[in-house]
C-alpha cells in the first residue's frame, strides 16, 4: 500500500528514467526499468494510489511492447491491467483494459476476440479510447465488423422473441416464419398474429399458451418495422399487372394462395367453376403458393416458382405454360422454363411487395 506522496515520488523517478530510453529507442531497457517498479507493487492494485501507479506502468509496458511488436508480452500485461478495478481507484472505467486487449488480439490475429473487447471499450469510453496506441486502425477495424443499426434492431427483435418462448430451436423457427410473413407484404399485423397462432398451434402445440402474451403485438410491430419493404413495390406491381392481364385472358391468376400446390389448384378450380358458370371461357391457372414465396426468401434466391395448369384438353398444359411465359416476358421479367409440364415456371424477381392498409 502506498500513499499519495509515495505515489508521486515513484511516478517521477520511473518516468524520468524510462522516458529518455523510449525516446532514444532503447525499448528493452525501458521495459526492464518499468518492470522493476511494477515489482515493487507486488500486484497490489486494490488501493487508490497503488492502482493508479499500476495502471501507468502497465499501459506503458503495453505501449512499448506494441512498438517492438512483442504482442505475446503485451497480452500478459493486458491481462494484468484487466485485474484493476478502475471504478474503485478512479471513479470510472474508460474501457482502457478492453481497448488494449482488443488491440493486442487484433495484432495476434484473433479478430473475434479483438471485436469483442474493442466493442466493450468503445461502449465504455464513448469511443474516446479508440486511438490510445496512436493509430486509428483499430477504430477502422471495428467500423468494418461492428453490427449496423439494422442488425442491432434484428437482434433486439429476436431476443424479445427468445425471452417469450425460451426454446432456441423453436424461437429460430418462429423468427423465420414472422420474417417471411413481413417480407411477403401481404399481411397486416393483425393477420400476422393470426398466422403466428396457427403456425405455433400446428407445430408447437405445447407452447400455444405463450401466444396469449401481451408482448406479441409489440414484437410483431418491431419485426414489421425492421423487415418490411421500404421502397415502392415496382416489381410486384409489374407482376400483379401481368397476373391481371392473364385473368382477362381466361386464366385464374393468384398471388400467394395455400401452402401446397394441391391447396392452390383447389382454390383456382373453385374460382374457375364460378367464372364458367357466369359464361366465361376459362383457359388455365397460374399461381404461386405462400410456401414458394417463403422458400425464395430462405434460399436467398430471386426465382419465384409458379405453378400452372390447363382446364381443358385444348389448350394443353404446355400451351398454357407458353402463354404465361409470354405474358411475363412482355411485362419485362426474365423467365426460366424448359417447356416440361412437370417443371414449374421460374420468374426472376427482386421481391418488393409491402402491405398497404388501403389494400
Amino acid at each position: 500500500m502506498i500513499d499519495f506522496d509515495t505515489y508521486t515520488k515513484l511516478e517521477n523517478e520511473w518516468y524520468n528514467q524510462k522516458q529518455p530510453l523510449v525516446e532514444t529507442g532503447k525499448y528493452k531497457e525501458a521495459i526492464s526499468i518499468t518492470e522493476n517498479y511494477l515489482e515493487k507493487l507486488s500486484g497490489d492494485y486494490e488501493q487508490e494510489w497503488s492502482g493508479k501507479l499500476g495502471k501507468q506502468l502497465l499501459t506503458s509496458l503495453i505501449n512499448i511492447s506494441h512498438k517492438i511488436k512483442d504482442y505475446d508480452y503485451a497480452l500478459q500485461k493486458c491481462v494484468e491491467l484487466s485485474k484493476i478495478d478502475f471504478n474503485k481507484i478512479l471513479g470510472h472505467d474508460g474501457g482502457w483494459a478492453e481497448f488494449y486487449l482488443g488491440a493486442t488480439y487484433y495484432e495476434l490475429g484473433d479478430l473475434d476476440k479483438a471485436k469483442e473487447y474493442l466493442l466493450i471499450a468503445k461502449k465504455k469510453s464513448g469511443g474516446r479510447c479508440m486511438e490510445l496506441l496512436g493509430t486509428n486502425k483499430y477504430s477502422l477495424f471495428l467500423k468494418s465488423v461492428e453490427p449496423s443499426k439494422e442488425q442491432i434492431k434484428m437482434q433486439k427483435a429476436f431476443d424479445k422473441l427468445s425471452k417469450l418462448f425460451k426454446d432456441e430451436e423453436m424461437t429460430e423457427d418462429i423468427d423465420l416464419f414472422i420474417k417471411n410473413m413481413v417480407k411477403s407484404g401481404f399481411f397486416s399485423e393483425e393477420e400476422m398474429l393470426v398466422g403466428l397462432r396457427n403456425f405455433v398451434e400446428y407445430n408447437y402445440e405445447d407452447y400455444f399458451s405463450k401466444l396469449k402474451s401481451k408482448q406479441l403485438p409489440s414484437i410483431l410491430s418491431l419485426y414489421n418495422e425492421i423487415y418490411s419493404n421500404k421502397k415502392e413495390p415496382v416489381n410486384f406491381r409489374k407482376l400483379d399487372a401481368a397476373f391481371n392481364q392473364l385473368t382477362q385472358n381466361g386464366f385464374v391468376a393468384k398471388h400467394a394462395i395455400g401452402n401446397t400446390d394441391d391447396e392452390g389448384f383447389e382454390e383456382c378450380k373453385d374460382e374457375a367453376i364460378e367464372r364458367m358458370d357466369k359464361g366465361e371461357d376459362m383457359v388455365g391457372c397460374c399461381f404461386y403458393t405462400l410456401q414458394a414465396l417463403f422458400d425464395m426468401f430462405e434460399n436467398e434466391s430471386n426465382q419465384l416458382l409458379l405453378s400452372y395448369g390447363n382446364f381443358h384438353d385444348t389448350p394443353d398444359a404446355v400451351e398454357v405454360g407458353n402463354c404465361i411465359c409470354t405474358q411475363l416476358k412482355e411485362a419485362g421479367f426474365e423467365v426460366i422454363w424448359n417447356k416440361d409440364v412437370n417443371t414449374k415456371i421460374a420468374v426472376c424477381i427482386e421481391w418488393d411487395n409491402k402491405y398497404l392498409e388501403s389494400e
